[in-house]
């Protein structure tokens, strides 16, 4: 009997275990063992609990404890009684979900360093129906660290961009707020939202603005705060533009763009730029590529040993994806004069040039140098012509004569040396012997015209002598008359050779002979009279009327 009885009690024991594990599965909940929150930030406990079926549509308390120091315990929430709150947790704790739906997880906010510790959840439906779950939950307090992220995108200079930060959490507590602390030269507009993926809520802060080139360097920062703490992430704004301000510069100093270098020196020229990307810089000089750089904003050009080919306009010209730009400067070689050229209208041959007597003469003398040369022509150590500062110089002679010929030159000079060249200019005497034909001629006609001339005079004036005589027959022989006009003759021809010894000495005595030709007509007459036996009276005879002095048209002649 006594060990019926044992065996009995033996057996209820078995059944009220088994009945305790059965009613121990129906109350489940799903927790984990910790939890990490940041100071002043929010903590959210996940958890989900299952009951018996036949209280699914029982009213029910959710409580959170906090277990604390000497096995006491605080209230951390209480959903129908706040007031039972511990004050530690007053208005700081809710739940996230819906208890009828068995979500029963804990939010605390603005979490501080005294909430850290074990926590569990008891659910009562009466005072016979409650259960507190274990194992706890261990909450962890760390130090509030994290940030908000600025998402990088490409800013380009007067291009409208949108900046975004963005700050994620698994607590659904109180909201983070995200700011913008930007410089008073950047205007933009802010627009904020809030998404959910899962149990992540992601907070987007956009920030719009349109950026330019004094933008380029200055800082954007993104806040994000809770009532107690915040942090920020701050971008250095990198704005990129085209080629701008574009600089050249050298050590021998730059005057209205243009420097000058002595030929044999060196020149050192430097090209800089503003830039985002740095761009790709280049020398030109006669659109041949000199130097070239990539992706610097600066470029050297030496010439090591500058002569006066070097002289011209060199560019700098710097790109990048967004645009190119490109300067100038003109380089000017100071060389002493050379290449000095003679020209010269008149044909040049052997450094010599003819030109006639009375005609004009155009000489040019031309050099290269620079500074530009003083430049001088002479003739016989005499300054016929100079200028200051011009690489050519004219000498215009108008009227050539026999004084200008000989050895001209052409002396050019500046601060770096002098050069000359010479020219012979030869006179040639102008061809009269066309003149002297021409003057012979004339003189043959003028001569004949005057013999003529002289006699029809004679001849007019014999004829109007004789109309106012009475003719006779003379009674002297033949003989005698012509005696007496010989005697008559000679002592004219006497008298005038006479006259003119005394006024005329020398071979100009031969002038004062008788023209040949009239006196060989004159002896025909004679013989003619004495042959026909003829007698006229002494001023019937048509030559003793002509007049052979000084005043006669052939006196001088």
């Amino acid at each position: 009997m006594k060990y019926l009885g044992a065996t009995m009690i033996g057996k209820s024991y078995f059944l009220l275990s088994l009945l305790q594990a059965g009613l121990a599965q129906d109350w489940k909940h799903h927790t984990p063992r910790e939890v990490t929150a940041q100071e002043g930030s929010c903590a959210q406990v996940p958890c989900h609990y299952s009951y018996p079926s036949h209280l699914a549509n029982q009213p029910r308390i959710g409580i959170w404890n906090k277990e604390g120091e000497s096995g006491t315990s605080l209230i951390a929430f209480h959903s129908n009684h706040h007031e039972k709150e511990s004050q530690q947790f007053h208005h700081r704790t809710r739940l996230s979900g819906d208890l009828k739906n068995g979500n029963c997880s804990l939010i605390i906010n603005t979490i501080k360093r005294e909430d850290a510790g074990s926590y569990h959840f008891r659910i009562e439906f009466d005072k016979v129906n409650s259960y507190s779950y274990f194992p706890v939950t261990q909450i962890h307090i760390s130090d509030f660290t994290d940030k908000p992220t600025i998402v990088p995108v490409e800013i380009i200079a007067g291009k409208r961009e949108s900046l975004n930060c963005i700050f994620n959490t698994t607590c659904n507590g109180t909201a983070p707020a995200l700011t913008w602390d930007t410089p008073t030269a950047v205007h933009g507009s802010v627009s904020n939202t809030v998404t959910q993926h899962g149990v992540t809520l992601t907070y987007t802060s956009a920030l719009s603005l349109t950026p330019s080139r004094r933008h380029q360097g200055q800082t954007l920062t993104c806040r994000v705060s809770y009532p107690n703490v915040s942090s920020e992430q701050t971008l250095e704004l990198t704005v990129q533009y085209p080629p701008q301000t574009l600089s050249i510069a050298s050590l021998d100093g730059i005057k209205d763009s243009s420097i000058n270098i002595i030929e044999g020196n060196s020149a050192v020229i430097n090209c800089s730029v503003e830039s985002f990307p740095a761009s790709n810089l280049m020398w030109r000089h006669l659109n041949v590529t000199m130097n070239r750089t990539s992706s610097n904003n600066e470029l050297w050009l030496k010439i090591p040993h500058i002569t006066y080919r070097e002289t011209g306009d060199y560019q700098c010209v710097a790109e990048n994806k967004h645009g190119a730009v490109e300067g100038s400067i003109t380089l000017t070689v100071e060389y002493s004069p050379r290449n000095l050229l003679i020209t010269s209208i008149h044909v040049i041959k052997d450094s010599s040039i003819n030109i006639t007597e009375g005609n004009s003469a155009m000489i040019i003398c031309s050099v290269e140098s620079f500074p530009a040369s003083n430049l001088t022509w002479r003739h016989l150590n005499v300054t016929m012509n100079r200028t200051s500062s011009n690489n050519e110089l004219w000498l215009d002679i108008p009227h050539v004569t026999y004084r200008e010929s000989g050895h001209y030159q052409c002396v050019a000079e500046n601060e770096h040396g002098a050069m000359d060249g010479s020219i012979t200019i030869t006179v040639k005497l102008r061809d009269f012997s066309g003149w002297k034909a021409g003057l012979l001629g004339s003189g043959i006609i003028l001569s004949v015209g005057l013999s003529g001339f002289f006699i029809f005079k004679c001849v007019k004036k014999g004829k109007s002598t004789g109309r106012g005589q009475t003719a006779y027959v003379s009674r002297d022989t033949p003989g005698e008359q012509w005696d007496r006009f010989r005697e008559r003759r000679d002592m004219k021809q006497e008298t005038k050779t006479k006259r003119c010894a005394n006024e005329y000495e020398g071979p100009a005595y031969e002038n004062c002979k008788m023209d040949w030709a009239l006196r060989n007509q004159k002896k025909k007459f004679e013989e003619m009279k004495s042959n026909h036996n003829v007698h006229v009276h002494q001023e019937d005879d048509i030559y003793a009327n002509c007049n052979f002095d000084e005043e006669a048209v052939y006196g001088n002649v």
